[in-house]
């Protein structure tokens, strides 16, 4: 970049640093963290004061540019405010009229500037610094201390834009746009890599009616446009987001999972739009989104699964290949088992990896009329071993069960959870790319959660293969991954899955993405594996301090939040934007202009 980086605003903004405010704290888990935030003077005019704003940025000399020039720290404006001389002495000691002459003649003077007034900024760090040589610039993560005194620059948009906004490579840029920077107007689009904002794990923190649904909404719909081969799972605990992207279920092969079925004497489109929170922007449209809803159940789309009980994945297990084969290596720890049984073990289980192959049947392939030939080829493997022997038990009840098993079915049209999973990490063009699963008792969802995880990581990591990638949307996070895990009421398994998603899932590009109203309720260690989060206004300071806290966000830039209005967001991400980790004050696109838009065509 070879033009000035810097805006002075026509030549009237002059501003210096005054000074380095340090403030030390206690954080959540009783040690202590130290924020310095930048103190900064400039001459007031009204034309500088309407053009300041939270969000920019400036560029404030440090030591290395004693005896030079060029070299800046990076500050972001935390606040600003107008100061007059007069109001740092008029108080209520001085009478009434008095201080109403004051303050009638500082009105005045905020109309047209006098040297009584002045313009406070206060900036808080974003650990980076920026060199400008010979109309080069460039930007390097590091801190290095400003020098107090000096004289303070303002970047210009293009500088902001090049420093924070992602610029993608690929058509159409839109579709990497989620809103606007906060600060500037209209004028500057705020892009992201979805592709590293969704690998890299995310959130959006915020409380009840702030938008976070709507948010996520639209990185669903984005990132389904940017990303060819992703899928995206969302677990629906509240029922909103099979109206929020209803567009997209009907735009995209897609699947909307309820765990009960809809009573049938009634209009299957009106009971959905029932079962859902619908935003109150929509009011009175309840024809308008029966008619696209209606669509979904034309084309098969919705579908009807029973809840599994607790446990039963894993009593499914042993109904399978790889339940027998643990059986079997089970019975290598008998201590009294008989010396014979344990040899003809390996035997055994080769003889069953054997079968697998020439079947090309995968371990959990459930148990059906194929099994009895597998029987066949080892019983006479056991014919020597005494009939008490717990190996030749085993094989005399599979046949019994095989026996009596129905047939495999043929062609059906039942649909059940392995057939989802099938789906999700089916990579064929035509095969579902959004899954929508209504679960709206608590405990269901979150053993639902669990095993729908914990069997799609044993079938990725057997695939070999990292297609499709699978985005896992958790909404209410706090119901699934709490600070207190109990296995009574299920959040002991769904939070052990969650977390190894949230550990290991990019391995395999399994994502996760979680949404919450309550930081302090959540499992701190996965929390600690976010590399984006999109905050927005926490009434409650303990929220506050721990996000603080655990993504290392100043103070000053967090009580900023509290001002936000619907749609804003404070971002901090280590992999999304352009530079690492620079908070972004942003105003999101509404989602609910888009299906407004779709309910009209």
């Amino acid at each position: 970049m070879t033009q000035d980086p810097f805006d002075d605003i026509g030549g009237e903004f002059k501003a210096r640093l005054r000074a380095i405010s340090t403030t030390t704290r206690a954080t959540v888990d009783n040690s202590t963290v130290t924020f310095r935030t930048a103190k900064i003077e400039c001459d007031y005019t009204p034309r500088v004061i309407k053009s300041l704003s939270m969000g920019q940025l400036v560029a404030v000399p440090n030591v290395q540019a004693i005896g030079a020039d060029g070299s800046y720290s990076l500050y972001e404006i935390a606040d600003v405010y107008p100061m007059h001389y007069s109001m740092l002495t008029l108080d209520q000691s001085q009478p009434a009229a008095i201080r109403t002459e004051f303050m009638e003649l500082i009105q005045k003077e905020w109309e047209k500037g006098s040297k009584s007034t002045w313009v406070e900024i206060v900036a808080a760090p974003i650990g980076h610094t920026m060199r400008v040589s010979e109309g080069v610039v460039t930007y390097e993560r590091g801190a290095m201390a400003p020098l107090t005194g000096s004289r303070v620059r303002l970047l210009n948009k293009e500088s902001i834009q090049r420093l924070i906004c992602y610029r993608p490579a690929k058509e159409p840029a839109g579709d990497y746009v989620l809103g606007r920077l906060l600060g500037f107007g209209e004028s500057i689009p705020f892009s992201v890599n979805l592709e590293s904002l969704i690998h890299y794990m995310g959130a959006t923190f915020a409380f009840t009616g702030a938008g976070k649904s709507n948010l996520t909404s639209t990185i669903v719909r984005k990132s389904l446009r940017a990303i060819p081969d992703l899928k995206v799972v969302i677990f629906d605990l509240s029922a909103e987001y099979g109206i929020h992207v209803l567009d997209v279920l009907n735009e995209q092969p897609s699947r909307v999972v309820f765990t009960d079925s809809f009573d049938g004497g009634e209009d299957q489109a009106a009971e959905y739009f029932r079962r859902h929170a619908v935003p109150e922007a929509f009011a009175g449209r309840e024809e308008e989104f029966r008619a696209k809803i209606g669509k979904l159940f034309q084309d098969g789309k919705v579908v009807f699964l029973p809840s599994r009980l607790a446990g039963e994945e894993d009593v499914a297990r042993f109904s399978t290949y790889e339940g027998l084969i643990e059986v079997l290596s089970n019975t290598l720890n008998d201590r009294y088992g008989a010396v014979q049984q344990k040899i003809l073990v390996p035997q055994v289980v080769d003889t069953i990896k054997g079968f697998l192959r020439e079947n090309k049947l995968d371990v959990e392939t459930r148990f059906d009329a194929r099994t009895s030939g597998l029987i066949a080829r080892i019983q006479p493997l056991l014919a020597d071993l005494d009939n008490r022997s717990s190996l030749k038990k085993t094989f005399d009840s599979l046949s019994t069960v095989v026996e009596s098993a129905p047939p495999t079915p043929e062609g059906g049209d039942g649909y059940d959870w392995d057939d989802l999973v099938g789906e999700i990490l089916d990579p064929g063009k035509g095969s579902p790319r959004v899954f929508i699963l209504n679960l709206p008792e608590a405990e269901d969802a979150r053993l639902e959660t669990a095993n729908l995880v914990n069997q799609i990581f044993r079938k990725r990591k057997r695939s070999f293969t990292l297609s499709p990638r699978v985005l896992f949307v958790i909404d209410e996070a706090q119901e699934f991954i709490p600070q207190t895990a109990r296995k009574e009421d299920g959040t002991e398994q769904s939070s052990r899955a969650v977390e190894r998603l949230l550990r290991h899932g990019r391995k395999y590009h399994l994502n996760c993405w979680i949404s919450t109203q309550r930081v302090a309720h959540l499992n701190t260690s996965a929390l600690q594996q976010l590399h984006s989060y999109f905050v927005s206004t926490m009434p409650r300071p303990y929220d506050r301090q721990l996000i603080s806290d655990t993504f290392a966000i100043d103070d000053t830039f967090m009580d900023r939040t509290l001002a936000f209005q619907n749609g804003d967001w404070l971002l901090t991400s280590f992999k999304a934007t352009a530079t690492q980790n620079i908070p972004v004050f942003l105003h999101a696109e509404n989602n609910e202009d888009v299906l407004d838009a779709y309910l009209r065509s």
